[in-house]
């Protein structure tokens, strides 16, 4: 006997794979090592009516896996933040290094030492360099939004 499936049954059902036979263990050690970027197998969404009253340990799971997959959001938004921040202060960094070597360069100038103020110069000039080089390649990444539509 083969069954007739229609085009909304085959939309709706789709192979299973191997690896999305493997039990969760979400619900009895969620704070187990390994599991934070574990997703869910298609047919966990698939909406299936019992006919039974108790489905706490359904809703147990789906609220499980909903917690994980927003804390996992949350930690990707934070990463985001930090990652900004360490932009603005490597750049902030290279500049600050480059008016230190400025400062210097005109001590050793005013001391008439001028092998010192060419160090100096050439120094000041590698940090500024470097500070418009991170600046150049930070501009991009500046401009990705990030949807936060969601919450």
């Amino acid at each position: 006997m083969q069954l007739e499936l229609g085009q909304d049954q085959l939309q709706k059902y789709k192979p299973l794979l191997r690896e999305q036979l493997k039990i969760s263990t979400a619900i009895g050690d969620p704070n187990a090592r390994g599991q934070r970027n574990e997703s869910l197998a298609w047919f966990w969404s698939v909406e299936v009516d019992l006919g039974g009253s108790d489905h706490s340990w359904n809703e147990e799971f789906y609220q499980v896996h909903w917690l994980r997959a927003k804390s996992l959001r949350d930690r990707w938004k934070e990463e985001l933040l930090v990652v900004e921040s360490e932009m603005d202060w490597t750049c902030n960094f290279f500049l600050r290094k480059a008016a230190q070597w400025i400062e210097r360069m005109g001590e050793s100038s005013a001391n008439q030492l001028r092998g010192h103020a060419c160090y100096s110069g050439r120094q000041s000039r590698m940090y500024l360099l470097l500070a418009q080089d991170a600046q150049a390649a930070f501009q991009d990444l500046k401009c990705i939004q990030i949807d936060d539509s969601d919450e």
